[in-house]
C-alpha cells in the first residue's frame, strides 16, 4: 500500500511540474493571439483643430478585422455639438502604427448668438447671428503608439476637413448690414480645413 501511495505521489508531482512548464507557453500563445487581433472595442477621448469630435469629445472604435475598424462619437466645439462616423485602415494588425481614415462629421450650429461686428456704417454693434449646421467629409492619417502593456494607445492625427453644406455658414438676424470681414471672422470658426488632433484610447477586452 505504501508503495502504491509513493508511486501516485511521484506521478502527481511530475504532472504538476509538467503543467507548470506548459502553462507559460500556452499563455504566450494566448497573448500573441490577443495582440494580433486587438481588443473588442476602443473608447477614445481627443482634442484638436477640426478634430472629428470637436474641441473635446469621445468616440467608440470597433475592429471588424485585424486591419479595419469603424468608429464614431459625439463632442462639442466652436460650432456647438458635433457628431461623426468613419472608418480606418491600419497598416499593422492589432490597430497600431500608421492608419488612414475617412468619414463624415456634422456640427449642429447655434441659433441667436450675439457677436460684436462692424456695420457697413463703420460702427461696431452687438448683432445676433445663427451659426448654420455644417456637414463635412474628412480624410486623415493617424499614428498610434502603445501606452503600457495593455491595449491603451496615444495617437496623432493629420488631415483635411472638406465642407459639404451649401449656402452661407452664418445668417444675420438683427441690426444693419455688417461688413464682409466681420462675417468672415465669425464664419472662420466653422468646421473645415486642416485637421491637427491628438487623443488617447483605451482598449476594452
Amino acid at each position: 500500500m505504501k508503495h502504491i501511495v509513493s508511486t501516485l505521489s511521484v506521478a502527481l508531482l511530475a504532472l504538476n511540474v509538467s503543467a507548470q512548464d506548459v502553462q507559460p507557453e500556452q499563455q504566450k500563445k494566448r497573448e500573441k493571439v490577443r495582440l494580433d487581433r486587438g481588443p473588442a472595442m476602443y473608447i477614445t477621448t481627443s482634442t484638436g483643430i477640426n478634430n472629428n469630435t470637436g474641441v473635446v469629445g469621445f468616440n467608440f472604435e470597433l475592429p471588424v478585422s485585424p486591419h479595419v475598424t469603424i468608429d464614431g462619437g459625439p463632442g462639442t466645439g466652436t460650432w456647438n455639438h458635433k457628431l461623426y462616423i468613419g472608418a480606418k485602415y491600419y497598416l499593422r494588425p492589432a490597430q497600431r502604427g500608421f492608419a488612414f481614415g475617412t468619414g463624415i462629421t456634422h456640427a449642429t450650429g447655434t441659433r441667436g448668438n450675439s457677436y460684436w461686428a462692424t456695420t457697413v456704417y463703420g460702427d461696431r454693434r452687438l448683432i445676433r447671428f445663427n451659426k448654420n449646421p455644417q456637414t463635412n467629409a474628412f480624410f486623415a492619417a493617424y499614428k498610434y503608439w502603445s501606452l503600457g502593456k495593455q491595449y491603451n494607445r496615444f495617437y496623432a492625427q493629420l488631415g483635411w476637413s472638406l465642407p459639404l453644406s451649401a449656402g452661407d455658414k452664418i445668417t444675420q438676424l438683427s441690426g444693419p448690414a455688417t461688413t464682409q470681414d466681420s462675417k468672415n471672422s465669425i464664419a472662420s470658426a466653422a468646421p473645415g480645413g486642416p485637421i491637427l488632433a491628438v487623443g488617447v484610447s483605451f482598449g476594452v477586452h
